[in-house]
């Protein structure tokens, strides 16, 4: 394939991505149960939509042509959205504060914290096949700058 090629399904994946995250952000945000909220659930709210916001630069990338500064805004934009899914809510100490939040607060908040796991879980899998055709696009890029003789030290020769 050639980066033509790929950079349409990064841009579909991307989309998906974003599709995912917004679902979480949904679970996370409005599908809370009412009345008094943990704190963890506060700063998950925060967590997704800082996390939104990311992947709409993304999004806005992607819809343009395939250079430089688009593959470097989408590839930030997954690294940041691992990082959030990472430390936010798959590891130990943030699942044991999901899990300690919601404890003792009815089988709503256990409900929605099943929710939020799941929808985790759907971020994850997108974000790696996102991850996936986001390598593909840097090695047709990589290969293209072998093709036409880029070399070290050679930037802004044409």
């Amino acid at each position: 394939m050639t980066l033509r090629d790929e950079f349409p399904v990064l841009a579909r994946k991307v989309r998906q991505l974003a599709a995912a995250w917004r679902a979480l952000e949904v679970t996370v945000v409005q599908d809370r149960p009412s009345g008094d909220r943990p704190a963890v659930s506060d700063r998950l709210a925060e967590v997704t939509t800082d996390g939104a916001a990311d992947l709409q630069r993304a999004l806005r990338a992607v819809r343009g042509r395939p250079d430089a500064d688009a593959l470097h805004t989408t590839a930030l934009a997954l690294l940041r959205t691992q990082r959030r899914l990472d430390d936010e809510f798959r590891c130990l100490r943030a699942a044991g504060e999901l899990a300690r939040g919601v404890q003792g607060r009815g089988p709503e908040w256990l409900g929605w914290a099943r929710s939020v796991r799941s929808g985790v879980d759907g971020c994850v899998e997108s974000l790696r096949s996102t991850e996936n055709t986001m390598l593909r696009c840097w090695r047709e890029t990589a290969e293209l700058a072998t093709r036409f003789g880029i070399e070290e030290g050679s930037e802004g020769r044409r």
